[in-house]
């Protein structure tokens, strides 16, 4: 309980009206890196604070001229994709809730309108951000730049934890990819 008499008041979120009345919960991006971890987090500390379910969304795609699209190659890739979307939330609910009840849901599409269409009926979206501005968000182009432009329900926007850098995150991608080979 905090000064304000609400549980989980924080004064940046005092301003947004949250439905209650859904019964989909807060939608979470999650691809893996540091930002949608502390993402994953926040959400679950709003879960405990508010009653509302978490439901992960991870957005993949099969991209590159060489890839053939063909049913079972597409099968593969979202199990695949599901496997590791399930690990990413496990490893970032471990620290804050492991026992919060949550679900996800693997979308083939791009991550922008897959979470403004997830969403939809949702009281509330939540995605990290890595801080990338200028060039290189520009170049890498912005999932939460384009959810908070589209989104129907609020969106809150995390940060990358300062204790992680880009390097670490692309290092541990790295690692990861060569476990699975």
């Amino acid at each position: 309980m905090s000064d304000s008499g609400e549980p989980g008041f924080d004064p940046v979120m005092a301003v947004l009206h949250i439905d209650r009345r859904n019964t989909t919960g807060i939608v979470v991006g999650v691809d893996g890196g540091p930002a949608a971890a502390a993402a994953m987090r926040w959400a679950a500390r709003y879960s405990r604070d508010t009653g509302l379910n978490v439901q992960a969304v991870h957005a993949w795609q099969l991209k590159g001229p060489h890839i053939r699209r063909t049913p079972a190659i597409r099968q593969a890739a979202s199990a695949d994709a599901r496997a590791r979307a399930t690990r990413w939330v496990v490893d970032a609910l471990a620290a804050v809730d492991p026992e919060l009840p949550w679900t996800l849901g693997i979308v083939e599409a791009a991550a922008g309108p897959a979470l403004v269409d997830r969403s939809r009926t949702s009281p509330l979206l939540v995605v990290g951000t890595g801080g990338h501005n200028g060039l290189r968000g520009v170049v890498t182009g912005s999932v939460s730049r384009y959810v908070v432009g589209h989104a129907v329900p609020p969106v809150v926007v995390v940060r990358t934890p300062p204790a992680e850098s880009d390097e670490e995150w692309s290092h541990r991608l790295a690692v990861q990819s060569t476990d699975r080979i």
